[in-house]
């Protein structure tokens, strides 16, 4: 009778366990938002009329990748995640998560009859969290809003875009290319952690599920 009590209650305990991982990995997704600090760099290379090819480095930047951009200018979008007083207390800064990468055209009419390819660099999560607290209002919802803030200038090959966060949004300064250069012709990054550092549970966790979320490649 023990064991057949204790079954359910063992499972029971197990899916709490599992959902909670589930939960707290989808909160790693987004990142502490404190003082201003730099989350991504691009460069971009020109390929055709109004086309160009971009390459990115944020998160750990540890890694560039490349994507195809049309226009004049790019574009980075962000979400931003800010907690009520009373969760700041506990401990809950506000926090943001790089969403998407894309093209714009400095003309709007080129803009309604330009090509346009925009990239996704943040894959679907199962449950995304912050965006079911956020249709809770109440003093009891620990969020306060959710929104999304973009930032653009202009696709020059000759300037290095650094992209920093703050408590309000985006913002992006830019610097000569040939200032960002090192002496055996890699792009000088700022990092603050080893690229080779292990990653945590949560981190393990938060890639395992992105990775059952990806969608696989088109044939």
């Amino acid at each position: 009778m023990k064991r057949i009590l204790l079954f359910p209650f063992a499972g029971l305990v197990l899916g709490c366990i599992a959902l909670a991982l589930l939960l707290a990995s989808n909160l790693y997704t987004y990142h502490r938002l404190t003082a201003e600090a730099p989350i991504a760099e691009l460069r971009f290379s020109q390929t055709g009329p109004q086309q160009f090819e971009a390459r990115i480095a944020y998160g750990d930047f540890c890694h560039e990748q490349q994507f195809t951009l049309y226009g004049d200018q790019w574009r980075l979008d962000a979400q931003f995640l800010k907690w009520r007083p009373w969760a700041n207390l506990l401990g809950f800064d506000a926090m943001y998560r790089i969403e998407r990468l894309g093209g714009r055209y400095a003309a709007v009419p080129e803009e309604n009859a330009g090509q346009h390819l925009a990239h996704e660099l943040h894959a679907a999560e199962t449950i995304d969290l912050p965006a079911i607290l956020s249709r809770y209002s109440g003093a009891f919802s620990p969020v306060d809003t959710l929104y999304g803030s973009s930032v653009y200038d202009t696709m020059s090959p000759g300037q290095l875009y650094r992209v920093y966060r703050g408590q309000s949004g985006l913002l992006v300064r830019k610097v000569p290319l040939a200032g960002a250069v090192s002496p055996a012709g890699g792009i000088t990054i700022e990092i603050n952690k080893s690229c080779s550092a292990q990653r945590g549970l949560l981190g393990e966790v938060s890639e395992y599920t992105a990775r059952l979320n990806r969608k696989p490649a088109d044939p």
